[in-house]
């Protein structure tokens, strides 16, 4: 479990929730599409795609992409013109301040210089005690990484 210290274990994005379109909704982005000129597209004309495909249910993915593309349409242009965020992106992740690290790192190096005293090296039983001890001391949940290596 000491191994949570390592860049590895960072927390993957929840994988994307891919949805073909329904008959339903491939008439209708066809229908909505088809009004439009895709070589001349305004931003009024790509936010009223945005909210036509919202209200009909069409999420962003490739199903959309594939469609869009078929009928000359670029989904990312499209996207961008509308100022449309990427539905993938995570937020920032949360800071950590430098005196949570320094206090992390401190205690680290006060229950390691007490285990090594002897000069051997550490047992696998030996560094999953060290590391529920951090755990314990400083609030964190069980897998959670003990810093933040997303900077």
């Amino acid at each position: 479990m000491i191994g949570a210290i390592n860049s590895t274990n960072a927390i993957q994005p929840p994988p994307r929730n891919e949805q073909a379109l329904t008959d339903e909704q491939q008439t209708m982005l066809s229908e909505t599409l088809s009004e439009l000129d895709s070589d001349n597209l305004t931003e009024q004309d790509a936010l009223s795609i945005v909210e036509a495909f919202k209200e009909a249910g069409i999420q962003p993915g490739k199903a959309l992409e594939s469609a869009m593309a078929d009928l000359g349409f670029d989904a990312k242009e499209v996207g961008e013109l509308a100022n449309v965020e990427q539905q993938d992106s995570m937020p920032p992740p949360p800071q950590q301040s430098n005196e949570s690290i320094t206090s992390i790192v401190d205690y680290l190096t006060e229950l390691l210089e007490q285990k090594l005293s002897d000069g051997e090296s550490l047992s696998d039983e030996e560094k999953e005690d060290i590391y529920s001890e951090v755990i314990e001391k400083f609030g964190l949940q069980e897998g959670d990484s003990i810093i933040n290596t997303t900077a």
